[in-house]
């Protein structure tokens, strides 16, 4: 049983890092746009907003083990 939560456990790290990732490359997308850095828009503000989020997540993941207390 421990196995199964491990590798799940596993994969969903490796998703929370995928969207991590994913967040950095909409964050990018959202500040620099083809006139340069802009700062104070709706897109950019959401972007940081799904960073901040999908961070959060990762680090409660990393955080988390499955098999603790002899399980």
């Amino acid at each position: 049983m421990c196995t199964v939560c491990s590798i799940v456990t596993w994969i969903v790290m490796v998703l929370a890092a995928l969207a991590v990732v994913a967040s950095l490359v909409g964050v990018y997308k959202a500040h620099f746009l083809a006139g340069g850095a802009t700062f104070g828009t709706t897109n950019g503000s959401l972007a940081l907003i799904s960073l901040v989020a999908t961070l959060a997540f990762l680090m409660k993941m990393m955080m988390y083990c499955p098999c603790r207390n002899g399980k």
